[in-house]
């Protein structure tokens, strides 16, 4: 998997951190050589979006100027880089149904946003695009850590985050724990999590070969890293480390099985106060 982005959208529900989404927006769709999109979906204008755009109207204006939203928004733009090309989208409307139909058949597509924890949910549930979510104002990333598991699209998920983040210094974490597959009849994967002293026993064989591989991906990508291995529950763990690391931006490769499902990803997304860029496959 080699996952270029064909198109860069910023999506926009609220006024947190507009101009830092902006600016974010226009860094990475010039890296990528892309146009730049701004997709601004209000369900219902709230006072505070009101005043932000139009703070000599009295609080009797409720209609939603879109005219003049979308001249600001596309004014502040070509202040950030005058040639960056770019679209601006105003609507009210529902936002999961309009970022569905904004995407249309396009799966390669990287939507940057806020993180609100139920609408979050609903498109990373609902939808197959990728979504960096912003939860602080960072904009610079230094240290960038990238849980993995030991697949064949381990050595993908790595190659595409130094692709993403070639100045930037890559952790890669990987818990064994989670890693134990056992193939089903009908030929799908199931992960058995290893918690008691006898798995561990049973499956130590597994967990040395499983450390191996990941040393050797260490050296391979000239990345740093950690194999998980502690006695705690699996979740707390890397909850714990992620939380302790000296780290700007977590990456996650989301996934319908193995390690990253669904769940996984939103416990992390809700408790860890970082910047997640999660990749759907």
């Amino acid at each position: 998997m080699h996952h270029t982005f064909k198109r860069i959208v910023v999506l926009i529900n609220d006024i947190s951190n507009i101009d830092d989404l902006l600016q974010k927006g226009v860094d990475f769709s010039k890296q990528h050589k892309k146009k730049l999109e701004v997709l601004f979906v209000q369900e219902k204008p709230t006072d505070s979006l009101l005043d932000y755009f139009f703070p000599s109207h009295s609080k009797a204006y409720t209609p939603l100027d879109k005219v003049q939203v979308k001249e600001k928004i596309q004014k502040y733009i070509n202040q950030l880089d005058g040639e960056t090309k770019s679209e601006v989208t105003i609507l009210e409307e529902n936002i999961l149904q309009r970022v569905l139909a904004h995407a249309n058949t396009c799966k390669d597509i990287l939507f940057i946003t806020n993180y609100d924890k139920k609408l979050s949910e609903k498109l990373l549930e609902k939808t197959p695009y990728s979504y960096w979510i912003f939860k602080n104002s960072s904009l610079t990333y230094n240290n960038i850590l990238l849980p993995i598991e030991l697949s064949n699209d381990a050595m993908d998920d790595i190659k595409l985050t130094q692709d993403i983040f070639p100045k930037s210094s890559i952790d890669i974490v990987h818990d064994y724990r989670y890693m134990i597959p056992r193939t089903e009849k009908d030929g799908s994967a199931t992960i058995i999590p290893v918690v008691g002293s006898v798995d561990k026993e049973l499956h130590e064989g597994t967990r040395k070969k499983q450390k191996r591989i990941f040393e050797n991906y260490k050296k391979e990508f000239h990345v740093e890293g950690d194999f998980i291995e502690e006695k705690k529950g699996l979740e707390k763990d890397l909850l714990n480390y992620i939380k302790d690391k000296d780290t700007d931006l977590v990456v996650i490769h989301h996934q319908e099985k193995l390690m990253f499902v669904p769940s996984l990803t939103l416990d992390l997304l809700e408790d860890v106060p970082l910047n997640f860029l999660v990749l759907n496959r």
